[in-house]
């Protein structure tokens, strides 16, 4: 199990330190820290490390996707607090990377008076991301090449969406690190960012169980996990 917890530890730092750094960089001549950009750099991020570490970890690279799989009976319970662990790690070590460009970078803090908005939003975009995910994640009918594509798009549109409102998490890993650094009111809201990711995660993960079709469609993610324990319950 050891390299599938250090591949959801270099999969988180790689998805949140890309944007933080972007973050940070925007204030350099000649660069782009716009919502367009950032939007781009947030699904590429995604995109590549599912490319890169995938077919090691199943690239959940998020608590609240590991929560939404564990739920859905997709994930083995007993693997969930490790790849918790990688997950918020990474994603703090990627915020202490980017103190090389000095503090308080890449922080989500929802617009100010728009707080209810946040909350609401926050919850939606990541049930459009669960949904994807474990359409394209655990179900047999979806081509292998699909996924990365899928779901690195689906990043994009949702911080294009959530950006101006929210910051566009969806990840409470994603904003933990820069939200210690950065203190005050980061971490103030730092709740919309845990509990509505993991309520939508959830919703969408339930929901899509329940319109699969069949369990001859499904399988785990990581799918050799699910079917070990699944051939141990079976022989038990």
């Amino acid at each position: 199990m050891r390299q599938r917890y250090i591949a959801e530890f270099i999969g988180t730092f790689g998805i949140v330190f890309a944007p933080v750094a972007l973050s940070a960089t925007g204030t350099l001549p000649s660069s782009d820290s716009g919502l367009m950009a950032s939007a781009w750099v947030s699904g590429l991020s995604v995109l590549a490390m599912i490319y890169a570490l995938g077919h090691i970890s199943a690239a959940h690279f998020n608590p609240a996707v590991t929560l939404g799989f564990a739920v859905a009976r997709r994930f083995p319970w007993r693997y969930v607090l490790p790849y918790l662990a990688a997950e918020f790690l990474g994603g703090i070590t990627a915020a202490v990377v980017a103190l090389l460009f000095g503090g308080g970078y890449g922080a989500h803090i929802p617009y100010s008076g728009l707080v209810p908005a946040a909350v609401g939003i926050e919850a939606v975009l990541t049930f459009f991301l669960m949904l994807v995910i474990i359409s394209v994640a655990t179900d047999k009918r979806v081509a292998g090449a699909v996924p990365g594509l899928a779901i690195g798009l689906t990043v994009v549109f949702d911080v294009l969406i959530g950006g101006p409102v929210s910051g566009g998490s969806m990840n409470p890993a994603r904003s933990l690190g820069p939200a210690l650094f950065a203190g005050g009111a980061a971490m103030a809201n730092y709740w919309i960012y845990v509990v509505d990711p993991i309520l939508g995660a959830v919703v969408a993960a339930r929901l899509y169980e329940a319109i699969r079709g069949s369990e001859k469609h499904a399988q785990g993610a990581p799918n050799d996990l699910y079917q070990a324990l699944h051939d141990i319950e079976v022989k038990g």
